[in-house]
């Protein structure tokens, strides 16, 4: 029987939303890691499995090699695997764009709604395992 993860990693390729992504996640109890390159966030998953997978950023920026790693990843660990974007230039999908986002999320984020975000990864997580 797999555990449940205790890391939440948070990929973005620039260093600015991982601060604030992290900033706000640091009275958090869990562990979190970051990545600001697709060899890292690879690296970072097989070393510490997460419970929650943040991408922060147009997904666009990122190779489809690497959504579809994460996505099967999330599949197989019931991990949570949501997109971060920026207020200014949220760019809606078609359902069947979708490199399969668990949700999104729009920035600037309340610690709060990125706490709840947290606590349901991490309890779906769990509850998916013991199942």
């Amino acid at each position: 029987m797999q555990s449940s993860s205790s890391d939440i990693l948070l990929l973005a390729k620039q260093p600015r939303e991982l601060h604030v992504l992290a900033s706000l996640l640091r009275h958090s109890s869990y562990s979190v890691t970051s990545a600001s390159s697709e060899e890292q966030a690879l690296a970072q998953m097989t070393h510490q499995p997460p419970f929650l997978i943040i991408l922060a950023g147009a997904h666009q920026n990122w190779s489809q090699a690497l959504l579809k790693e994460l996505r099967l990843y999330a599949s197989n660990y019931r991990a949570t695997f949501v997109a971060l974007t920026d207020f200014h230039a949220p760019r809606w999908m078609h359902q069947e764009e979708n490199p399969g986002f668990d949700g999104f999320l729009v920035y600037p984020l309340s610690h709060e709604v990125l706490s709840s975000l947290v606590q349901s990864a991490h309890t779906r997580q769990a509850v998916c395992v013991a199942v």
